[in-house]
This record gives C-alpha cells, sequence and structure tokens, in this order.
C-alpha cells in the first residue's frame, strides 16, 4: 500500500451556482484557485470540529479591540 504523503484522493463536489460563483469571485480577488481556496476552506473547518470536540479549545474572531468566540451547538 503507498502511503506517501503526496497521494491525492478526489472527490466531485457540486454546489448551487450562487456559492460557486461567490467563492469564485474571492479566488480570483487573492489570485488563486477555486480548488486552494476550497482545501484552505476545509482545513479550517477541521479545526472548527476538533474545537467543537474539545471543551479546553476555542474559536476566537478578532476585529479591532473586539472579540468574539465562535459557538458549536
Amino acid at each position: 500500500m503507498d502511503s506517501s504523503p503526496n497521494k491525492v484522493k478526489r472527490y466531485n463536489l457540486a454546489i448551487p451556482e450562487e456559492l460557486f460563483n461567490e467563492v469564485q469571485r474571492i479566488a480570483d480577488q487573492r489570485q488563486t484557485t477555486v480548488v486552494e481556496l476550497l482545501r484552505k476552506f476545509i482545513r479550517l473547518g477541521l479545526i472548527a470540529i476538533q474545537a467543537e470536540e474539545n471543551p479546553d479549545m476555542a474559536l476566537i474572531i478578532r476585529e479591532g479591540d473586539k472579540e468574539r468566540e465562535i459557538m458549536f451547538l
């Protein structure tokens, strides 16, 4: 069995056109691809799942001098 770190799994994803267009706009703005942006979203989602499962972990959003904790229900 190949356990190389560069092994890639493929997954076809169907999303609403409006959502895709928004992701495409952000990717264009950041001079990246939709695929790379989706990978980043997934990585962030995995961190969010860890925070949801671990009571000692929190996601904090800071804007200027204001902070808010993201709570998962």
